[in-house]
């Protein structure tokens, strides 16, 4: 049975952590709209040609993913990953990276069963 977490306070050590988390990502996210809202002047300098013909760099657009897994499964990971100051999405995409990386150099094998070496 999933614990209710709501009923602690924060003087409980495992809601005092996702209430810093909470607050850090919110500081993250403002700290990025206010940096994008400054304008930027671009430098005074002469640009050669090929320079000028070059792709520019595209922002890199991000999405919001919904997965669909249970309650405590989502309160296990959010600890593992506070654990190691990582956020929820650092965490998986750091996890996810690790599997590609594992499955290419044919280290292990991902199959519906799961995992196999």
């Amino acid at each position: 049975m999933a614990k209710d977490f709501s009923k602690y306070n924060d003087e409980n050590p495992v809601m005092a952590i996702l209430e810093k988390a909470k607050q850090e990502e919110a500081a993250k996210n403002d700290a990025g709209a206010i940096l994008q809202s400054i304008p930027r002047e671009k430098p005074a300098v002469q640009e050669s040609p090929a320079v000028q013909e070059a792709p520019k760099n595209e922002e890199i657009k991000k999405i919001l993913m919904n997965i669909s897994i249970r309650e405590t499964t989502k309160k296990e990971w959010k600890m593992f990953f506070l654990e190691h100051d990582l956020s929820m999405t650092q965490g998986i995409e750091t996890a996810v990276e690790y599997l590609m990386s594992e499955v290419k150099k044919n280290n292990i094998r991902l199959s519906k069963g799961g995992i196999t070496k």
